[in-house]
C-alpha cells in the first residue's frame, strides 16, 4: 500500500506551498484582469449610454486573454492561438466591430503578450541567450526601420509608431519559428492547423459568392465600408464589388479584412497539404480534403494575385523537392492525385456556385505568364524615380493601411501621391532604398539558402516537408510585384516564420540533424 507525502500534498491535498501559491497568483492575475477592464467598461456605460456594449465586453475578454497568454509556460501553444486568431477572427473582429484604430491593435497586442511571456520566463530562468543565426539581417532590418523615423519626410510622432506597427508587427514570428519548428511533427502540426484554416476560410468564402453586397453589408460596419461605401468618387469605386450578368456581385472576404483573403490562406493550405500527402501513409484523404478545400477558397477569393500565387507555390514546392534526391517523383505523385480528385469534385463545385461567380477571371485571358505574375508594372516602375528624388522614401507611416493615422499626407512626391500598390512600392515608400535593398537581398538569400541546403538532406520526409513549408516564401517573391503581401495577416506573419524555419534548419543546429548517418539506421529519424 502506498503512502503520500503530506509535505508534498500539502494541506487537503491542494499540492505543494509553491505550487500552490502560484496558482493563486496566476488565478489572482486572471481576477484583475478581468474586474478592472469590468469596472471601466461598466463606468463607460454609465456615462455613455449610446456606447456598444460588445465593445466593452471583448475589452473585458480581450484583456483575460491577454494575461493569459503572458502566463502560460507553453509557447507552442499561445502561438497556436495567435495563429487561429490571424487565420479565422482577425477579419470578422475588424469588420464586425468596425472601429479599425481599436480592432486594428487587436493582433499586435496579442503578439506583444505571447513574446512578452517568453521573454519573462527566459528573465526568471536566467538562461544564458543566444540569438539564432540569420539574427543580423533581422536586426539589421529593425535598425533600417528605426532610422526611418528621423527621416524629414516622416511627418509626427503617430506616423513613427503606425510605421513601425506596419513594418515590424510580424517580425516576433521569425524567433516563433526558429524556437518552434525543429522537428517533423512540428512542421506536420503547423501544415495541419493552416490546412484547416484554410478550409474553414473556403467554407466562409464559398458561402459569400451567393450573396449581394447589400447582403453582406449587413454584416457589419467594416463589411458596409468594403461593400457600400458612403464616400463619392475615388473612395466609392474602392467598393470590393464586381460586374457579372449585368449586376454587381461581391468579392469575398472569407475570413479576412479584405477582398482575396481565403485565396492567400488558401495558397499556404494547398502546397502544406501536398507536402502532407506525400509523407503520410495512412488516412491519405485528410490532405487530399484540405488540398480541395484550400483550391475553393483560392478561387473564390476571385484575385488573379492568389491564383498565381498558389499555381507558383506548387511549382516551387516541385522544384525544391527535387533539389533533394528523387523526391521530386513524391511531389508530383502528391499533385497528381489531387488533380484528379479535383477535376470530379470541381465539375461538381461549378454546379453549386452561383452562375457568373467567375466573371471576374476572364482578365485572364490573352495574358502571358508575365502579365499575369507581374500584372501591375506601372507601380513598380515607378519606383526608381522616387528613389532618385527621395532616396530614403516618403517617410513611414504614410502608405498602406496605415496611411491615414494622424492624417493622411497627399504631397508625397513632386505634390502627388505615390503607389503602394506592390510590395516592393510599399518598402520603397516608407524605407527608401535601403529597406527595399535589404528586404529583396534578405528574401533572394532565403531561396539560395534553402536551394542549397536541401541538396543535403538525407531524410526524405524531412525533404518534403521543408520544401512545401519555404515554396510560398519563393512565390511570394514573385507575386510582391503584384501585392503587398507583408499588410496581410497570413502571408506577413508566414514571411518571417519561413526565415525563422531557415534560421533553424539551414543555418542553425538543424543542419546537424538533416543528414542520416548509414551505419546507424535507428538515427535516422529527426523525432519530436
Amino acid at each position: 500500500m502506498s503512502t503520500r507525502s503530506p509535505g508534498v500534498l500539502g494541506p487537503a491535498g491542494l499540492g505543494h506551498p509553491v505550487v500552490l501559491d502560484r496558482r493563486m497568483r496566476d488565478w489572482l492575475a486572471l481576477a484583475l484582469a478581468g474586474v478592472i477592464p469590468a469596472a471601466v467598461a461598466l463606468g463607460v456605460t454609465v456615462a455613455f449610454p449610446q456606447a456598444n456594449v460588445l465593445v466593452f465586453i471583448a475589452i473585458i475578454v480581450g484583456a483575460i486573454a491577454v494575461v493569459a497568454l503572458i502566463n502560460s509556460s507553453r509557447l507552442e501553444v499561445t502561438v497556436t492561438i495567435l495563429a487561429i486568431y490571424l487565420l479565422l477572427l482577425d477579419g470578422p473582429v475588424k469588420l464586425g466591430i468596425g472601429s479599425h484604430e481599436a480592432t486594428a491593435a487587436v493582433p499586435d497586442v496579442l503578439i506583444g503578450a505571447v513574446s512578452l511571456g517568453a521573454l519573462l520566463r527566459l528573465a526568471v530562468r536566467r538562461e544564458r541567450v543566444q540569438m539564432p543565426p540569420l539574427s543580423a539581417w533581422v536586426l539589421a532590418f529593425i535598425g533600417t526601420v528605426v532610422i526611418e523615423a528621423f527621416n524629414p519626410q516622416t511627418a509626427s510622432i503617430l506616423k513613427v509608431l503606425a510605421g513601425f506597427r506596419q513594418e515590424l508587427q510580424w517580425v516576433p514570428f521569425f524567433f516563433f519559428g526558429y524556437v518552434l519548428l525543429r522537428s517533423k511533427s512540428r512542421l506536420r502540426i503547423l501544415f495541419v492547423i493552416v490546412g484547416v484554416c484554410a478550409a474553414a476560410n473556403a467554407v466562409v468564402s464559398t458561402y459569400q459568392t451567393a450573396l449581394s453586397p447589400a447582403q453582406l453589408a449587413g454584416w457589419g460596419p467594416g463589411y458596409r465600408a468594403l461593400y457600400q461605401p458612403t464616400t463619392i468618387g475615388k473612395a466609392a469605386g474602392h467598393a470590393r464589388v464586381y460586374d457579372s450578368e449585368g449586376e454587381a456581385r461581391a468579392r469575398p472576404v472569407g475570413l479576412g479584412s479584405d477582398s482575396g483573403f481565403s485565396g492567400g490562406v488558401g495558397m499556404l493550405g494547398l502546397t502544406f497539404s501536398l507536402g502532407l500527402l506525400a509523407i503520410w501513409k495512412r488516412r491519405r484523404w485528410v490532405p487530399v480534403v484540405i488540398a480541395l478545400a484550400s483550391m475553393a477558397g483560392i478561387i473564390t477569393g476571385l484575385g488573379r494575385l492568389q491564383v498565381v500565387g498558389a499555381l507558383l507555390s506548387v511549382v516551387f514546392f516541385i522544384l525544391f523537392a527535387a533539389l533533394a534526391g528523387r523526391q521530386g517523383r513524391r511531389a508530383v505523385a502528391a499533385l497528381l492525385t489531387v488533380v484528379l480528385v479535383a477535376i470530379p469534385v470541381g465539375v461538381g463545385f461549378l454546379t453549386v456556385v452561383r452562375s457568373g461567380t467567375f466573371k471576374r477571371y476572364e482578365s485572364f485571358e490573352n495574358s502571358s505568364a508575365s502579365e499575369l505574375a507581374t500584372h501591375k508594372a506601372g507601380a513598380y516602375t515607378l519606383i526608381p524615380h522616387e528613389l532618385e528624388t527621395l532616396p530614403f522614401g516618403v517617410g513611414l507611416g504614410t502608405v498602406g493601411s496605415i496611411g491615414g493615422v494622424g492624417g493622411r499626407v497627399t504631397d508625397l512626391l513632386e505634390g502627388h501621391t505615390v503607389s503602394a500598390e506592390t510590395q516592393y512600392n510599399l518598402l520603397a515608400d516608407e524605407l527608401g532604398a535601403p529597406g527595399l535593398l535589404l528586404w529583396s537581398v534578405l528574401s533572394v538569400f532565403i531561396v539560395v539558402v534553402v536551394a542549397r541546403g536541401l541538396r543535403t538532406v538525407r531524410d526524405p520526409d524531412l525533404a518534403i516537408l521543408l520544401s512545401a513549408a519555404c515554396a510560398p516564401f519563393a512565390a511570394m517573391i514573385i507575386t510582391g510585384f503584384s501585392g503587398p503581401f507583408q499588410t496581410s495577416s497570413a502571408l506577413g506573419p508566414y514571411f518571417w516564420l519561413t526565415v525563422g524555419i531557415v534560421a533553424y534548419w539551414f543555418a542553425g543546429p538543424g543542419r546537424s540533424r538533416r543528414v542520416i548517418v548509414a551505419s546507424a539506421p535507428q538515427a535516422n529519424l529527426v523525432t519530436a
